[in-house]
C-alpha cells in the first residue's frame, strides 16, 4: 500500500503560533467556516510533498536522507504572506527573517539533491513558510493586514532535525507521524 508523505521541519513554538491564529480570527473578525487554521500539532515548514509513494520509495528516501548532514541553526518568524496574492489570499503565512529564510532554502536544496535522482522533485520553488490558514470558500483581501503584520517578530526556532513524515487524511483534517528523523550536528 503506498504511503503519502512529505519532508519538513517541525515548529516548536506551536503555543504561540496558535495564539496568534486566534488573534487574527478575533481582530479580522473570521469565522472557522471560511478560514481553517491549521492544527496546532501540524504546523511545518513543508520541505517538498512527495506523495503517494511506495513503501520501497520510502526505504530509498530514508537510505539518501541518512547520509543528509547539516549545522543546527536559529530562525527567527517575521511578518505574514499569502499564497496566491494579496488581493485573491487563500492561504496565509508566517514567514521567517533573511538569514533564517535563506538557511532553510539551502536546507531544502540538501534535501531535494539528496533524491532527486530516484524521481522526486519540487512542483514549485522552495518558500520557507509556516501556513497558519487556509480558506476554505471564497476569496480574502490581505492587504490591510499584510501591511499591519509585515515586520512584527513572532518568535524564534533553533532548526536541528528534519522528518520523513506520513500523511493521512482523516474526515477531520489530516494527521502526521514521523517515519524517520535525520539530525543536524
Amino acid at each position: 500500500m503506498n504511503i503519502r508523505s512529505f519532508i519538513s521541519v517541525d515548529v516548536s513554538i506551536k503555543d504561540t503560533i496558535s495564539e496568534l491564529q486566534n488573534k487574527l480570527l478575533m481582530e479580522e473578525e473570521w469565522n472557522t467556516q471560511q478560514f481553517k487554521p491549521v492544527e496546532k500539532q501540524n504546523l511545518h515548514f513543508s520541505i517538498i510533498f512527495l506523495g503517494e509513494i511506495t513503501p520501497e520509495a520510502i526505504g530509498i528516501v530514508i537510505s539518501r536522507l541518512s547520509g543528509l548532514r547539516f549545522q543546527p541553526f536559529r530562525v527567527v518568524y517575521k511578518g505574514l504572506g499569502v499564497f496566491p496574492s494579496a488581493t485573491y489570499a487563500r492561504v496565509l503565512w508566517m514567514g521567517t527573517d533573511l538569514e533564517g529564510g535563506k538557511k532553510l532554502t539551502d536546507l531544502s536544496q540538501k534535501v531535494v539533491s539528496s533524491i532527486k535522482d530516484v524521481g522526486f522533485t519540487p512542483d514549485k520553488p522552495f518558500i520557507p513558510h509556516v501556513t497558519l490558514f487556509r480558506l476554505k470558500d471564497g476569496k480574502l483581501r490581505a492587504e490591510n493586514m499584510l501591511t499591519k503584520y509585515y515586520n512584527t517578530t513572532f518568535g524564534s526556532d533553533l532548526i536541528d532535525r528534519i522528518h520523513l513524515k506520513r500523511s493521512q487524511l482523516t474526515q477531520t483534517g489530516p494527521t502526521y507521524s514521523s517515519m524517520f528523523t535525520i539530525y543536524g550536528k
